[in-house]
C-alpha cells in the first residue's frame, strides 16, 4: 500500500505500527504539505460496530476534544474497501514500545505520565467522552515530553452500556483485558472513574513491569479485576516513593467513588508523600512524649528570696559577746586608777585576737570563653539537597508551555531533563552545563519577547540558579 493515494489527498508513506484494530501509516497531505497519521481499520470477527462506523465514532469523539494531550483529529473517509481516520502526527513512541526497548521509565516520569494522562481525561469527560480503553498502547510520549492520548474507536457517550450483543447471540465487551476496570467486567455502563482505573492499571506497569492483573486467560484476568486484590506496589518495588505508589493503588480501588476523581485529586494524591526530599523533623507538641534536657546547675550566689545557707551563718564572728566583756574590762582599769592616785604604769595590752571581717571565700570565676568567630556559611551550606526533583518539574513545567516560546521552552525542557540525569548519575559538572545551556536559551527568548517565566517557573529557575551556578 505505500505510495497509495487516499481520496486523492493522502499519499501513504510508511507503515508506523499495526494492531488488533487495523494499521496506522504515516502520511503526506498533499493539499496542505504536512505530515499526517494515517489509521485504517479492518472489520473484526464478531464486532457488531462495523469500520466505517468505529472509525466515524472516533472522529466524532476526538472532534469534540481540543486539549495539548489530545491527539487532533484532521478527516474520516472511506476509498474502495478502506476506513480511514487522518490524525496529528505525533513524533515519538507510545508507551508500550518504551516499556519493551527501555525497560522501567523513571518514577519522576511515571508521575508525569500519570498527571498528563489524566488532564487529558478530564477534557475527555468534560466532553461527556469516556475513552474505554486506556492502555499503554494508547498513549504516546512526544518528543518534546508531552503526552498525547489516542485511539477513540471505541469511545462512547458516559453512561452507555459497556456491552453489546454479538452476532452469535452473546455479547462482547469493549476494552482490553488487563485495564478494564471491575465495573465494566460486570457489564455496567463505563464512566470517568472506568478511565481512571485503567490509568492506574498503566501506571501500575510502568512501575512494575507488569499489569496489576495477569493470567493464562483472558476469563481469569477478568475475574481478578472483580475479585482480587493487586500486589501492593511496595512489595514488587520497594524503592517507589510513597506518594506515587499510593496514588496508584487509590486509583486501582474497586470502588469507583473510591478513585481519585479528577486531575487535580490525583496531583494531591501524588503530593501526600514528599517527592522532593525530606525535611526537617516537624516540632512535636508539649502535650506529647518528648526528649527533655536535663536541668543545669543552679547559679552561684545567693539563693531564692534572699535566705542565707546554714553554714554561712554558722561563720559569724561573734561581736556583741567581745564588745560586752572589752567593756567590762575597760571600766575596771578607770575604777583602779581613781582608787590608787596614781597614774598607771603603761602595761601591755592584753592580746587579743584582732577583730576582722570575715568575708565569705569567692568562688573562683569561671572563666569566660572568648567568642567562636560565627562562620560564614559555605557555598554549599544553602544547597538543596537534592536539586533533582526540582530539575524535573521545572522541565515538566517548560513541557506546558504553549504558544508562544513553546519551541525554546521545550528545547530548553531536554536540557533541564539531562541535567537531571547527569546530577542523577553523579555528574554534576554535566549536570551544570546542561543546566546553563537551559538557561541560556530560555534568557535569550526572554530577553527577545519570545517567552516570559510562569511564576513558578521564575521561583525555580531562581531556587536551581542558587546550587547549579556553583558547582563549578
Amino acid at each position: 500500500m505505500e505510495g497509495q493515494l487516499l481520496a486523492g489527498r493522502y499519499r501513504l508513506l510508511s507503515l508506523l505500527g499495526q494492531g488488533g484494530a487495523g494499521d496506522v501509516w504515516r502520511a503526506e497531505d498533499v493539499e496542505l504539505g504536512r505530515f499526517v497519521a494515517v489509521k485504517m481499520l479492518r472489520r473484526r470477527e464478531g464486532d457488531p460496530v462495523g469500520a466505517a462506523a468505529r472509525l466515524r465514532s472516533e472522529a466524532r469523539a476526538a472532534a469534540q476534544l481540543s486539549h495539548p494531550n489530545v491527539i487532533s483529529t484532521y478527516d474520516v473517509g472511506t476509498t474502495a474497501d478502506l476506513v480511514f481516520l487522518v490524525m496529528e502526527l505525533v513524533g515519538g513512541r507510545d508507551l508500550a514500545q518504551l516499556l519493551r526497548s527501555e525497560g522501567l521509565p523513571a518514577q519522576e516520569l511515571v508521575a508525569d505520565v500519570a498527571v498528563q494522562a489524566a488532564r487529558a481525561l478530564d477534557a475527555a469527560h468534560a466532553a461527556g467522552i469516556v475513552h474505554r480503553d486506556v492502555k499503554p498502547g494508547n498513549l504516546l510520549m512526544a518528543a518534546d515530553g508531552t503526552l498525547k492520548i489516542t485511539d477513540f474507536g471505541i469511545a462512547e457517550a458516559a453512561g452507555m452500556p459497556n456491552m453489546r450483543p454479538n452476532q452469535a447471540g452473546g455479547a462482547v465487551l469493549f476494552g482490553t483485558a488487563a485495564y478494564v476496570a471491575p465495573e465494566q467486567v460486570r457489564g455496567e455502563p463505563a464512566t470517568p472513574a472506568s478511565d481512571r482505573y485503567s490509568l492506574g492499571c498503566v501506571l501500575y506497569e510502568l512501575l512494575a513491569g507488569t499489569p496489576p492483573f495477569t493470567a493464562g486467560t483472558v476469563d481469569e484476568v477478568l475475574r481478578q479485576h472483580l475479585y482480587a486484590d493487586p500486589v501492593p506496589l511496595r512489595n514488587v518495588r520497594p524503592d517507589v516513593e510513597p506518594g506515587l505508589g499510593e496514588a496508584v493503588m487509590r486509583l486501582l480501588a474497586k470502588d469507583p467513588t473510591a478513585r481519585p476523581a479528577t486531575a487535580a485529586a490525583l496531583l494531591a494524591a501524588l503530593n501526600g508523600a514528599a517527592l522532593n526530599g525530606a525535611a526537617g523533623p516537624a516540632p512535636v507538641p508539649a502535650e506529647h512524649t518528648q526528649l527533655l534536657p536535663l536541668p543545669t546547675e543552679p547559679p552561684a550566689g545567693p539563693t531564692s528570696y534572699g535566705v542565707v545557707p546554714e553554714e554561712e551563718g554558722r561563720r559569724r564572728f561573734p561581736v556583741l559577746p567581745v564588745l560586752i566583756a572589752l567593756a567590762a574590762v575597760a571600766l575596771l582599769g578607770l575604777m583602779i586608777f581613781l582608787y590608787s592616785g596614781g597614774s598607771p604604769e603603761p602595761s601591755a595590752e592584753p592580746a587579743s585576737t584582732p577583730t576582722s571581717t570575715v568575708k565569705p571565700s569567692a568562688k573562683p570565676k569561671t572563666p569566660t570563653p572568648s567568642p567562636t568567630p560565627t562562620r560564614s556559611p559555605s557555598p554549599t551550606a544553602s544547597k538543596t539537597a537534592n536539586p533533582v526533583t526540582d530539575l524535573r518539574t521545572l522541565a515538566r513545567l517548560l513541557r506546558e508551555t504553549r504558544g508562544r516560546g513553546m519551541k525554546v521552552a521545550h528545547a530548553a525542557a531536554r536540557d533541564i531533563d539531562a541535567a537531571a540525569d547527569a546530577y542523577a548519575a553523579g555528574d554534576i559538572d554535566k549536570a551544570a552545563e546542561k543546566y546553563r545551556d537551559a538557561r541560556k536559551r530560555l534568557a535569550e527568548a526572554r530577553d527577545d519577547g519570545r517567552w516570559q517565566p510562569t511564576p513558578q517557573i521564575a521561583a525555580l529557575l531562581r531556587k536551581l540558579d542558587g546550587v547549579l551556578r556553583q558547582e563549578n
